[in-house]
Formats: C-alpha cells, sequence, structure tokens
C-alpha cells in the first residue's frame, strides 16, 4: 500500500516511515486514472472552497472577464461538452474567459477553469479549444491540486520531524502552498496524466483528437516567438511556464491520440474563426497598451515613449520596459493624500527611512516633477538607480524607476531620459481616437500570400513570423485557398 500510493515520489516511502502509519489513510484510487495517489490533505470539499475563494484572486491577476458574453458562452459550452465525462461527477465545472493577452490556462481546485484571451486567439479552431480544456480538466479529475498539496504538506512535516532529529531550523523551511497553489507548476508526470485524459475526453465528446498535439505545437512556436522578438534566450511567461514543456511532448500528444483510430471527428474551423473575428489582440484599452514606440493609457488619460528595442511587460500595477543594455523603465502611480509635492513625496514616501539624495524640481510637459538617483541594484546586478516623480493631478502621483549598469552607454541613458520626459496627458481627442489592436479573419483568394497579407500587420519586425504563429502555420506553408486566417489590425 505504501509503495503504490507514493510511487511518483521518490522521498516518500521515508517520509510516510517518519509521520506513521495513520497518514495512509489519505491514500486512495482515482477514478480518472486508476491509480492510487496520496491525496488525503486536501478533500473534494476543501478543494471547492479553495477555488471560491481563489476565483476573485484570479479574475484580478488576468484582467478580469472579458465583456464578450458570446465567447464567454462559447469557451462555457465547449468546457460543459467535455465535462460531462469527467469521472469526478461531484465536480460543478465552471470555465471563464480573462481579459489577458498571456496566453494561459489553468485549473483552480473545485471545478473553476480559465483561459485566456490571449489563448483564444492563438487557437485555429473549436476542437484545439477543447484540447486545452479538456487538458485542464484532466488537472482535476487527475487531482493534482490536491496531490501537489498533500505531498508538499507530507514534505514539510517530514522536513520538521528532520529538523527535530538533527536539530537543523535549515531542515524545515517552508513551501509555498498559499494562494498559488494552482498557477504553481505541474510535474511532468501530471502533465503526461493530464495530456492523457485529455485526450480521452475530446474521444468522448467528439472533437479531433489530435487537437491538442497542434495547439502545443502552435504554443512551442508561439513562445519561441515571444523569446526572439524580445531578445531572450529564455522564454517570457506563458502557458509552459505553468504547465511544463518537453521536447517529445507534442510527439507524445500526437502517439496518445493515434490509440483511438481514424480521425473523423469535429473541428469546427470556420465557427471559431467567425466567433473570435473582432477579439482584442494584445492589451486592451482598460489595461493601456502599446502601439509602435508609444505606450498609452485611455482610460487613465497618459502616454509615453518606450525606448526603441525594448520589450514591455504590462501588469496590473505597473508598466516594465527592459532592453539587451540592460536598461529598465518603470512606470507605477499612487494617491497624494497629503497634498504633498513631487519632491516632499520622493523624499517622504518613496524613500522614506533611506538616505535620500539631493531631490532636483523640474517640469514635464507642464506637470511639476523632481528627480533623484543613487546607487543601487537590480537582479543582484549593480545599477544606477534615478526616481521621477510626477504631479499628474492635484491627487495623483506617477512614478518612473530608471535603472541602467555602470557601463551603459550614452545612447542607452539619454533614450531612457527621453521615456520619461515624454510622459503627457492625453487629450480628449487623442483618447477617442485611440483604441487597440483586433483580430480580423479572412477567407484566403487565389492572389493572396502570407507574404501580402503578414505585410498588412502593424508591427515593425517579425511580421511574416506573426502571422504564422497566429495561424499555427509552419514556415514556408502556403495560404489555402477558401480558408479562413487571422490578421491583427487597428
Amino acid at each position: 500500500m505504501t509503495a503504490l500510493c507514493t510511487k511518483r515520489y521518490g522521498t516518500g516511502k521515508t517520509l510516510l516511515a517518519l509521520i506513521g502509519v495513520s497518514i495512509l489513510a489519505g491514500c486512495s484510487t482515482n477514478a480518472a486514472t486508476g491509480e492510487r495517489q496520496f491525496t488525503g490533505l486536501l478533500s473534494p470539499e476543501k478543494e471547492k472552497q479553495i477555488g471560491a475563494e481563489q476565483h476573485d484572486e484570479a479574475l484580478k491577476a488576468f484582467g478580469g472577464i472579458y465583456a464578450d458574453k458570446q465567447l464567454q458562452n462559447y469557451v462555457s459550452e465547449v468546457g460543459q461538452r467535455l465535462a460531462q465525462y469527467a469521472e469526478n461527477t461531484g465536480v460543478t465545472y465552471k470555465f471563464y474567459l480573462l481579459d489577458s493577452p498571456v496566453v494561459n490556462a489553468f485549473a483552480a481546485p473545485g471545478g473553476y477553469i480559465y483561459v485566456t484571451r490571449g489563448l483564444l486567439y492563438h487557437a485555429n479552431s473549436e476542437a484545439e479549444l477543447a484540447g486545452v480544456l479538456a487538458h485542464e480538466i484532466g488537472h482535476i479529475t487527475g487531482r493534482h491540486s490536491a496531490e501537489r498539496y498533500s505531498t508538499g504538506v507530507l514534505t514539510q512535516i517530514g522536513a520538521q520531524v528532520a529538523s527535530a532529529a538533527i536539530g537543523s531550523q535549515a531542515a524545515s523551511q517552508a513551501l509555498g502552498l498559499g494562494s498559488n497553489l494552482f498557477l504553481s507548476s505541474y510535474s511532468r508526470g501530471q502533465e503526461n496524466e493530464s495530456d492523457e485524459l485529455g485526450v480521452r475526453y475530446l474521444h468522448k465528446a467528439g472533437y479531433d483528437v489530435y487537437a491538442l498535439s497542434r495547439f502545443l505545437q502552435t504554443l512551442q512556436m508561439q513562445s519561441a516567438l515571444e523569446a526572439k522578438t524580445a531578445g531572450r534566450t529564455q522564454n517570457v511567461p506563458s502557458f509552459f511556464s505553468t504547465h511544463p514543456n518537453t521536447a517529445d511532448r507534442v510527439t507524445a500528444a500526437a502517439s496518445i491520440a493515434a490509440r483511438y483510430g481514424k480521425n473523423d471527428a469535429v473541428v469546427n474551423r470556420d465557427r471559431h474563426m467567425a466567433l473570435i473575428n473582432g477579439i482584442t489582440y494584445g492589451d486592451a484599452a482598460s489595461q493601456g497598451f502599446q502601439q509602435g514606440n508609444m505606450f498609452y493609457h485611455p482610460e487613465l488619460g497618459f502616454k509615453y515613449a518606450i525606448p526603441s528595442g525594448y520589450n514591455v511587460q504590462n501588469q496590473p500595477s505597473q508598466v516594465v520596459a527592459s532592453g539587451n543594455d540592460g536598461g529598465v523603465l518603470i512606470l507605477d502611480n499612487a494617491a497624494n493624500t497629503g497634498g504633498l509635492s513631487p519632491a516632499a513625496f520622493i523624499q517622504n514616501v518613496w524613500l522614506k527611512g533611506k538616505t535620500a539624495p539631493a531631490v532636483e524640481n523640474y517640469s514635464i510637459n507642464g506637470m511639476n516633477a523632481a528627480t533623484t538617483s543613487f546607487k543601487g541594484s537590480l537582479n543582484n546586478k549593480e545599477m544606477t538607480i534615478r526616481i521621477i516623480a510626477i504631479a499628474y493631478d492635484p491627487k495623483t502621483f506617477y512614478r518612473f524607476q530608471v535603472a541602467y549598469p555602470p557601463n551603459a552607454s550614452a545612447s542607452t541613458i539619454n533614450a531612457l531620459k527621453s521615456a520619461t520626459e515624454s510622459f503627457a496627458k492625453l487629450s480628449p481627442n487623442e483618447v477617442s481616437g485611440l483604441t487597440p489592436l483586433r483580430i480580423v479573419t479572412r477567407k484566403a483568394g487565389l492572389n493572396n500570400s502570407v507574404a501580402s497579407w503578414a505585410g498588412t500587420m502593424p508591427f515593425e519586425n517579425y511580421k511574416e513570423e506573426r502571422f504564422r504563429v497566429l495561424n499555427g502555420m509552419v514556415p514556408s506553408a502556403p495560404l489555402r485557398t477558401g480558408e479562413t486566417y487571422k490578421l491583427i489590425t487597428k
């Protein structure tokens, strides 16, 4: 019994021996996999409670619900078509489309499943969307959250026992088992199991069983392109940051699909393309968005320039721009409840309790501002840090934090300075004329080509690569006359 329950965890047998036989009551046979697993420290009832408690947090972290009822209903409809075949009949599944361009999907305990807008418009058919949702259902039927929680707590208990035995507090460091439970990375074994279960649910629901492997291939391409456009060797956060990818995972998913024989099931490419026509691409107006070398925030009413070649990460509380030259530019804001000047705000609020160098007062596009600089560090690297406070209005400050290495060139320093000094208020006419990018779908004709369509997209570089990734097209693949494709437009 011990070996069956802990066969996936190399330290399990030792820990169980340390803690006692009573823990073995937490072992059970999973209805979906037929395997024994240790989930006893997180009951199904507790999973439902955790999912409900973390729902608002999930919405906040990913931009809230996307305000398109038709697309919300679409995601839910596809999800419920699959969920009827899930083995854990006591779970009520709920599906949500989040207003985020980040390409991700995740399952929270208790049947909560989320997909982002960015993931939806990277899918090229209803079957591919179904593949993602089926995979997430697999995480829930596999009880992977309960597995991670239970074995994690078990590790903590075992570490405490070991600490008492050897007298070392270092052995009892806590694992993170709180609100990020559903966002932490799955193991390779859990991913493979969810792929297996996901293909099973695709088959039972009548969908193309190869859809999951096709979508995983698209995401590999998308992740590589993100790294390329950002000038990184490592991929930026995406679906694979919470769903670890392996070199053979696409092939493995296709091999699983091959077990189900001839494939003549539902794909629904045209339906999917029609429904996502007009969907927002990239950041939404409510979140602010980049167009060209400018960042605009219509709702908050400001704009500023992004240094050329810098990669932008638009987060809920700040906008971070970083370049290969080592420079970093961060913008956030704060309420001015005390009626302070920019200089006083820097000294008494942002640098409170620290030795602040002299603060210089000046003006940026008609707004009072102040700045100071000092030596500091970022990611354990020595940096020059400059802070700029801008009094947008009597109640609001905007703050730039600029960082660059000691060997930064004059052009890097000047570009960062110019970016902060470009900060300006948007006029009502500017606000009314600003709209984020969106997806449009079109059928290919005889005279259309990848190059001609990609050339119309509003990007400075990698136009053809972006078009191919968006449409799941491998290099050199031509357009197919009569087939519908996605383009990005203003």
